[in-house]
């Protein structure tokens, strides 16, 4: 669970203050190691906010393959997969993910 950025704060300011980390983190009771990687995030980055790790992009959009395979039915996984730039076998799990899901989709 992250820290909040006024807990972050607090702590920073009362290392500032007494000038220890061993004993900030002592009364906080929390690592070292948290502290200095807060220390460094605010030498990067100038803020303490919480970093937000966004979604990793699909290799295959579902929209245009669904497109693709409409317009080209009876097409080999080679064709397929040379479309999207993928390996035959990284196509076949996909389409067999992708067929599972098809009951899921709105009529």
């Amino acid at each position: 669970m992250a820290y909040s950025i006024d807990f972050r704060k607090k702590v920073l300011s009362y290392c500032e203050r007494t000038g220890s980390i061993t004993e900030a983190s002592h009364v906080f009771q929390i690592s070292r190691n948290t502290i200095y990687g807060w220390l460094k995030l605010k030498e990067k980055i100038v803020e303490l906010n919480h970093q937000v790790k966004g979604t990793k992009p699909r290799k295959v959009d579902r929209d245009r393959l669904k497109n693709y395979l409409t317009d080209n039915p009876d097409a080999y996984l080679t064709e397929i997969a040379s479309e999207y730039e993928q390996d035959p076998e990284k196509v076949a799990l996909f389409l067999k993910n992708f067929n599972s899901l098809k009951h899921l989709a709105p009529v």
